[in-house]
Parts: structure tokens; C-alpha cells; sequence
């Protein structure tokens, strides 16, 4: 019994080696010539072929050599891996930590599109290899490509890793052999810093060739070309090697801070001296700017200037002064209608005059609402003169009137938000100027060499302050 154990076991031995994926070359596949990192993210650590070639009958390994996964899923056509005996026979190959599967005879079925699906925590990674299975005695003449390195940009002093890989299947004829080798303007790349590895798996069915140049120089770039030859047929693959522009870094400069610190300074001061000076002359440059540039308005069918509509308790604001300061300092052409004491009349009553003028304006006073200065009475108001859009303008002599529960009719509208977007200029007794000017401002534009914006000595200005008399003192 000893004896025949002594026989048998390396029998055994013999056989298993035979069995063995290791043999066939990817015990070690995923474990040398791998792309030096820095860094441990989740990562293929070797070119990954996009394409594949194998024989029937004869092994047959695929790779998604990797680093930092947690897990590594295998699909064929969008099968997950194991897979039934007709749709594929490659099998996990765990010693490579599932990097691997393989086939030891490898069947046309075998054939279809693999892809490798990487995951972590919070990453996942997917690659897919065509795998094209030819019988032996119909395997292409001319070399397959199954990987060339993509154009390459380094600085100098860099390192780089070039790889060109082809399938050229067997070569039966005494003394031929197949290689791959890479070239530049038709010369082999040679150099004490320049290397050239080859590489073959499954049997010499496919083979490659590795290019590195330790610390680039100028004269290394250009472009290279792999030959993958077999007897009587070779391709030639391109790869640009280009130099990268190196980024420059302007040096940290310490912050100047006093200096930060006085131009903030000015420009505050600058500001709040551009913000006072807009405040007491704003409003007189933005009325000589229309009246200067602004488009006239003329040969458009219309014989007044300005409509001026107003409740009879406040003709002689209307006619008396407003009317008269208009016509003789600032040279429109006025005319004027009273309001009915209805107000849903207004808009009826005023239509045909409205069309003869370029712009009104209403004097808004409790008078006009029959003394009811309310909210209620203001938004019919309004909205009676609402239909007259832009031309129109609103001259209130008391302050708009509130309430603590605003009304709002069906579409949420209040008096509020009409008069936010309507002309409305609140009459101020003590301050006049401002008054005549935010008037003027929504007036048709005026050219004419005696206006006078900043003149207040006008007899009308009097007429204002005193000859509205009890109307203006009850509104106070």
C-alpha cells in the first residue's frame, strides 16, 4: 500500500496541475505589471481590453484587474453570474478575489458581451468585454487588436506606461514567431530610460508589449507606432505622446490690509456721498433728463397735454392753481373735467376726453369720495380709473386711508397692490418742489429753454400755499 501511494500521488499532482487555471497563466495575471497608484480609491489597476478573442476547445481567461472594491459582479447579456451550462462555461476563478473567470474549453456559446461591475460604499464601476470565439480552422489571418494605450499627455520628468496587445491566434510554421514592438519614425524605441516588456497569455494566443520611459525629456515626445506582426501579416497602431502644460502658481502674497482697509473706506464714503447727492438732486436730474431726451409726443391726434379731473369742492386747486402753475411755467396745454358725485360713473363720463389727451390727472381728496375716505371708497375709486393704465396719475391730498382687515375681491387684489402699480403723488404742503416734480416727471416731455426747474417765486406758488384756502385746511 505504500508503494502504490508513493505512485499514485504524483499522479495526482500531474493532474491537477494540468486542471489548474494557474498553469494556463492568470494565477499571476492580476498581480504583476500593475498601474502604480497613489492613491486607494476604487480603481482598475491594469488597461482593461475592450475586445476579446478566443478559440474552441482551448482556454480562455477574462480580466477586471481592480483595487478598493468591496464586491465584483460578473454579467453576461444581462446575466448574472453563475450562468446555466448553454449560455456560457466560465467560472469564477476565487483566488484572484473574483478579478478573473475562465473556461477551459471554450465553446461557441461562450461568445456574447461580459462585463465586470465593481462596487463599494458608495461607488460603482462597470466595464464590458466583447468575447468573439472562432473555431480553429477559421481564425482571421490578420492580428486582432485587443488593447492600444489612448494619446497620452505627461510634463517632462514624468513617467509613462504605454501598452499595445493583439490576438494572432497559432502559428504552425517552423521558426516563425508573432510579436509586438514599439516604434518611432520606424526606428525601435531604445534608450537607458526606455524599456520595452512583452507579455503573452494563453499560450501565446494573445500577446503585448509594455513601453516605459522613466522621466520623459523633450525629445521623447511624438509619435509612436505598435506593430503587432504575425507571419506574413502585422498592424500598426498610433499613440501620441504630447507634452502638458504645467500650471503656474502665482506666489501667496501676504493681504494688505491697511490698504484694503482705506480703499473700502473711499468707496463707503463715495457711495453715501453718491446716495446724498441722489436724494436732494435725483429727482430734478431724472425730470431734466425726460424733458431733454425723452421722445415728444406730438402729431398724435391728441389736443391736450394733460386732462385734469376733479370734484368741484377742489376747483380751485384744479383749475386755479394746478392748471395755471402747468400751462404758464411749464408750458402745457391743460384742460379739465369734474367728476360726477357717482363714482361708478367716471370711467363712462371721462372715456371721450381721456381720448383727447396724452395724460391725466386726478385729484384724490374726501371731497371727491363724498367725504367717505375709506378703503372701501378709495379702491372703487382706483379701480374706476385703473382702465386709464400709465396715462393716468393720481394726486392724493390726504394720506391713503387703512384698515386693519385690508379687503381683497375675488382675484386677491387690494388697495394696496392697485395703487403699487399706478402714478400716485401724495400732495405735501412742505414740500412743494418735490410735489412739481414727481408730477412733471410723469408729463409728457417738455423742450423748452424758460422752464425752470428749481423757481419758486411764480405767483401760482402763492396762489397754492394760501388760495386753496379752506379746502387744504380741512385735509390737514
Amino acid at each position: 500500500m505504500a508503494s502504490t501511494g508513493i505512485v499514485v500521488a504524483p499522479a495526482v499532482f500531474v493532474i491537477l496541475m494540468f486542471l489548474s487555471p494557474a498553469v494556463n497563466c492568470i494565477d499571476d495575471y492580476c498581480s504583476d505589471n500593475l498601474i502604480n497608484t497613489n492613491t486607494s480609491h476604487m480603481q482598475f489597476t491594469k488597461e482593461t481590453s475592450g475586445e476579446e478573442f478566443g478559440v474552441v476547445k482551448k482556454f480562455k481567461g477574462l480580466h477586471c484587474c481592480a483595487k478598493g472594491y468591496r464586491s465584483i459582479e460578473w454579467v453576461k447579456n444581462g446575466v448574472s453570474h453563475p450562468w446555466s451550462g448553454t449560455l456560457s462555461s466560465f467560472i469564477l476563478y476565487p483566488e484572484s478575489a473574483n478579478q478573473t473567470i475562465y473556461a477551459q474549453n471554450v465553446n461557441s456559446f461562450d461568445a456574447g458581451n461580459y462585463t465586470c461591475i465593481l462596487r463599494n460604499d458608495s461607488v460603482v464601476v462597470t466595464h464590458t468585454i466583447q468575447l468573439v470565439v472562432y473555431d480553429a480552422d477559421s481564425i482571421p489571418d490578420d492580428p486582432k487588436t485587443t488593447y492600444i494605450s489612448p494619446d497620452t499627455e505627461v510634463v517632462p520628468g514624468q513617467s509613462v506606461r504605454l501598452f499595445c496587445e493583439g490576438f494572432v491566434g497559432y502559428v504552425d510554421l517552423p521558426d516563425a514567431t508573432s510579436e509586438a514592438v514599439w516604434m518611432k519614425n520606424n526606428t525601435i524605441v531604445e534608450g537607458p530610460h526606455i524599456t520595452q516588456q512583452k507579455v503573452e497569455r494563453e499560450h501565446g494566443l494573445t500577446f503585448g508589449t509594455y513601453l516605459f520611459i522613466d522621466k520623459v525629456k523633450p525629445e521623447d515626445y511624438g509619435t509612436y507606432v505598435c506593430k503587432i506582426s504575425k507571419p506574413g501579416k502585422s498592424r500598426s497602431l498610433e499613440v501620441e505622446l504630447k507634452e502638458k502644460e504645467v500650471p503656474i502658481y502665482l506666489p501667496k502674497n501676504p493681504v494688505p490690509v491697511k490698504k484694503l482697509l482705506w480703499v473700502f473706506s473711499i468707496l463707503a464714503i463715495l457711495l453715501i456721498t453718491v446716495f446724498a447727492i441722489y436724494l436732494r438732486y435725483g429727482l430734478t436730474a431724472r425730470v431734466c433728463l425726460k424733458d431733454q431726451f425723452g421722445i415728444l409726443e406730438e402729431d398724435d391726434g391728441k389736443n391736450n397735454d394733460v386732462l385734469i379731473v376733479y370734484s368741484p369742492k377742489d376747483e380751485e386747486l384744479a383749475l386755479g392753481t394746478m392748471s395755471t402753475i402747468l400751462e404758464n411755467r411749464y408750458h402745457y396745454k391743460c384742460t379739465s373735467r369734474q367728476l360726477p358725485s357717482d363714482i361708478h360713473l367716471w370711467y363712462t363720463s371721462l372715456l371721450e376726453a381721456t381720448k383727447r389727451s396724452r395724460r391725466i390727472v386726478a385729484v384724490i381728496s374726501p371731497a371727491t369720495l363724498n367725504q367717505n375716505w375709506d378703503s372701501r371708497s378709495m379702491y372703487e375709486a382706483l379701480k374706476q380709473l385703473q382702465a386709464f393704465n400709465d396715462k393716468l396719475t393720481c394726486v392724493l391730498l390726504k394720506d391713503v386711508p387703512r384698515s386693519e382687515m385690508e379687503l381683497k375681491n375675488s382675484a386677491g387684489e387690494t388697495l394696496s397692490s392697485i395703487i403699487q402699480r399706478m402714478n400716485v403723488v401724495h400732495w405735501q404742503r412742505d414740500k412743494e418742489d418735490k410735489f412739481w416734480l414727481s408730477l412733471r416727471l410723469r408729463l409728457p416731455p417738455k423742450r423748452n429753454g424758460e422752464m425752470n426747474v428749481g423757481d419758486n417765486s411764480d405767483a401760482n406758488t402763492l396762489r397754492l400755499r394760501n388760495g386753496y384756502g379752506e379746502s387744504l385746511d380741512e385735509l390737514v
